[in-house]
């Protein structure tokens, strides 16, 4: 398991844990690198859903592009009933799909004002992560505070070097989160719970512990230099101890600022939260059904 000790803590998952890694996997399959079939894509979320990594999976993300291909598939394998999020748009991209089901959008903004997201579903804007995305930013808290269901997009990685921002620039990010109460979820680059440098790219990719750890130190006051700090930190047991001890105060202040990630592979981080003894063992074999 690439940046994570397969030595297990004695200590493992709490009533705090659970929360902190409750559905904050958003299942990216269809996403670089990954770029499943739509039909693999469909009937491997559902496998995630009615087995033990249910608890901590998201809906199944789908760019507008594909929805043909996807409502095609999802037919074809009966119409299971299906949640996902439509990417690239905050329209639907086509006629309803019986059984499946639209939860929300997700669409790249440039500036104020926001977008309305069809069906006032809940919506989710690519900013920069640079100075630019602040305005964006601040537009988001300010709608978040007034009730609407709409939270920031930063993308962490991609498929070229340069689609990584390095650790000040997503510390800097972070910190502007918290400042001004703008919750956001992360895309890209997710693959594993540390920071790690990928072997066949040489890529350096962002954990999702890193940024998980982070936003509790903004919440803390840290500045963006111990931010980043953070961000770089490759111990898996250090990162796993200071999780354990955030307070129930402190994880549901960290998950209204990090709400969720998406990852074309929900599996390896699921098992890198075992390794480290910060969730149960998961039983991968799916049951009847899908739970909600």
């Amino acid at each position: 398991m690439r940046g994570v000790s397969t030595h297990r803590p004695s200590s493992s998952s709490s009533p705090a844990s659970s929360a902190l890694f409750a559905r904050l996997i958003d299942d990216a399959a269809m996403f670089p690198p990954g770029n499943a079939a739509a039909a693999d894509a469909i009937s491997g979320h559902l496998h995630h859903r009615s087995s033990g990594l249910d608890p901590y999976v998201g809906p199944l993300l789908v760019h507008h592009h594909r929805w043909d291909e996807v409502a095609r598939a999802h037919a074809e394998l009966g119409s299971p009933r299906l949640h996902v999020v439509v990417v690239g748009s905050h329209r639907l991209p086509g006629p309803d799909a019986p059984g499946m089901k639209v939860v929300g959008f997700e669409t790249p903004v440039d500036a104020e004002p926001l977008p309305e997201a069809e069906g006032g579903l809940p919506l989710a804007c690519e900013v920069s992560v640079g100075d630019g995305g602040r305005a964006v930013l601040a537009a988001v808290a300010t709608a978040a505070a007034a009730g609407a269901r709409v939270v920031a997009k930063i993308r962490t990685g991609g498929t070229s070097a340069d689609a990584f921002p390095d650790e000040q620039t997503v510390a800097a990010a972070l910190q502007a989160a918290v400042a001004l109460a703008a919750p956001m979820k992360f895309t890209a680059g997710l693959h594993h719970a540390v920071r790690f440098t990928a072997a066949g790219t040489g890529f350096e990719h962002h954990g999702f512990l890193n940024l998980l750890v982070a936003a509790a130190r903004a919440h803390e006051g840290a500045d963006v230099g111990a931010l980043g700090g953070t961000l770089a930190n490759r111990d898996a047991a250090h990162l796993a101890d200071a999780l354990r001890a955030l307070s129930a105060e402190q994880v549901g202040q960290v998950r209204r600022t990090c709400v969720s990630f998406g990852c074309c592979g929900v599996e390896e981080p699921v098992a890198d939260l075992v390794a480290l003894g910060l969730i149960p063992p998961v039983e991968a074999d799916a049951s009847a059904g899908v739970r909600r």
